[in-house]
């Protein structure tokens, strides 16, 4: 019997901070895959494997092919995503990830498509149950920029909700304003709005079953103070953001000061907290107004470094496949009879599409998900020069952070790393420590079993990639945006 499939996805989430900070997820969970791991360390390329269960090289989407110009729609064709083995079902998409999106073209997947995009300022909407900028852009056809801005005061104004539809107008435009206050912020990175879609497309008895992929962007950087946080789990000041160091500040010049790094980490937590609460409820209400059996399967894209030992005193996603990127929650909470409550295996991203066809269909959970040797890659730096903010890197320094990355897991605790610069390490890994990893070798060869996991040698596959130019022209406020998450 087919049923309803929320796919919720928080994104930078790692497992240990999950464990820790979502504790009400961790209960009404009935099935948790203790040893998930996604594909990739950011998100365009993860996404793109959760979506068709295949690898970078396989996929080809990844930093060295997405640029300005890229376009979803035209890299991935709806029916080799497990979208196209749903046809009995209605499907959407909510994100707030500046590239998982309707610029560029994300929506094409879906039959209907909500874009909370923090590429631009349109998800922070004071009330979701007003109408929303995003909301009303999705619609417009107006030709020019006062257009638009006249048609949503009309449209406002004729909203059930006119005064909070005119408030998230204004907000629109002067919110970012409010970010360099020393107050909390009180508006979120989409949560809330999300949540009251999902609810609203989730409980809407259009008859046929519901496919939802909602991406929750609230614990990616800048992380800040927000006023709907937990003070107890944290003592950063208001005016405190994580945005006072770059990414290369932070990974290349070691800035963080003790107090920096513990209050990114605590604000991390508290996001993560925020989610937990948010998914939560949103999980409640969803249950409580569908008579239609759903099932919700929570995990994350990637992780995120901290800065610790283990993730060799990295901060952010770039250059690097520690434990912090690639070990990620997978929760599912309702599912059809037949799966486990706890399942320690290794299950990879690449089959988080089979996993859901089976909990569309009502199918027992099949042990061939699991996997030993899970894999993972990244491909370098998101464009050129540009990759380094204009920095003075030379030639050494930025192989090494364009440099290709490729992991496989032995399945006896342990894991393989190796890199198109010639790099090989060896990591020991502790089930009882998640995201933690150690070093337990460097002068090896990587097995055999490994490097047959990946159809090209790395180094073939970054060769090729450079004779390749990229349009980094991007938007100016997506450029600014996308600076300010640390991918530029």
């Amino acid at each position: 019997m087919t049923r309803n499939v929320v796919l919720v996805v928080l994104d930078t989430v790692r497992k240990d901070y999950f464990d820790e900070y979502a504790p009400r997820l961790r209960e009404a969970s009935d099935c948790s895959f203790e040893g998930c791991r996604t594909a990739s360390s950011w998100s365009v390329p993860s996404h793109t494997s959760i979506f068709t269960g295949e690898l970078l090289h396989r996929h080809g989407v990844h930093a060295e092919s997405f640029d300005a110009s890229f376009d979803f729609g035209d890299a991935l064709d709806h029916e080799d995503t497990f979208l196209g083995d749903l046809p009995n079902h209605r499907t959407v998409g909510l994100s707030a990830n500046a590239y998982i999106n309707s610029l560029f073209g994300f929506d094409a997947l879906f039959d209907s498509f909500h874009d909370f995009s923090i590429g631009s300022h349109t998800n922070e909407s004071l009330f979701p149950d007003g109408l929303t900028v995003q909301d009303y852009m999705a619609a417009a056809e107006a030709d020019s920029s006062l257009r638009r801005h006249l048609g949503f005061l009309r449209a406002a104004a004729g909203h059930e909700k006119p005064v909070r539809s005119l408030a998230n107008g204004v907000w629109s435009q002067v919110g970012h304003r409010f970010k360099d206050l020393p107050v909390p912020e009180f508006v979120d990175d989409g949560a809330s709005t999300i949540s009251a879609t999902l609810t609203e497309e989730v409980t809407d008895d259009a008859g046929a079953p519901v496919f939802a992929f909602a991406n929750y962007m609230d614990a990616h950087t800048p992380l800040r103070n927000l006023l709907q946080y937990d003070d107890s789990l944290h003592t950063a000041p208001n005016s405190w953001s994580s945005t006072e160091l770059n990414k290369w500040e932070l990974n290349r010049d070691a800035a963080a000061t003790a107090d920096y790094a513990q209050h990114y980490r605590d604000l991390y937590g508290a996001a993560i907290d925020y989610l937990d609460r948010q998914v939560t409820e949103t999980i409640e209400r969803i249950r409580t107004e569908t008579d239609h059996e759903t099932t919700v399967v929570v995990t994350a894209d990637h992780g995120h470094n901290l800065g610790f030992a283990a993730e060799d005193g990295l901060f952010h996603h770039t250059g690097s496949q520690s434990e912090a990127l690639l070990h990620v929650p997978l929760e599912i909470i309702n599912p059809p009879e037949g799966w486990p409550e706890t399942e320690t295996g290794l299950l990879s991203q690449v089959e988080l599409g089979a996993v859901v066809r089976r909990l569309a269909n009502g199918e027992p959970f099949d042990d061939d998900h699991c996997d030993d040797h899970a894999a993972a890659e990244t491909v370098g730096l998101l464009g050129t020069d540009d990759g380094t903010w204009g920095l003075d890197f030379d030639e050494a320094e930025y192989a090494h952070w364009n440099r290709m990355l490729r992991t496989v897991y032995d399945g006896t605790g342990s894991k393989f790393e190796w890199d198109s610069l010639g790099s090989q390490r060896r990591f020991r890994l502790d089930p009882n420590r998640p995201c933690w990893q150690e070093v337990s070798g460097t002068d090896i060869q990587t097995p055999g079993f490994a490097r047959g996991r990946f159809d090209t040698a790395i180094t073939t596959y970054k060769q090729r990639l450079g004779d390749e130019t990229q349009d980094m022209a991007f938007d100016d406020e997506v450029e600014e945006r996308l600076q300010t998450l640390g991918y530029l």
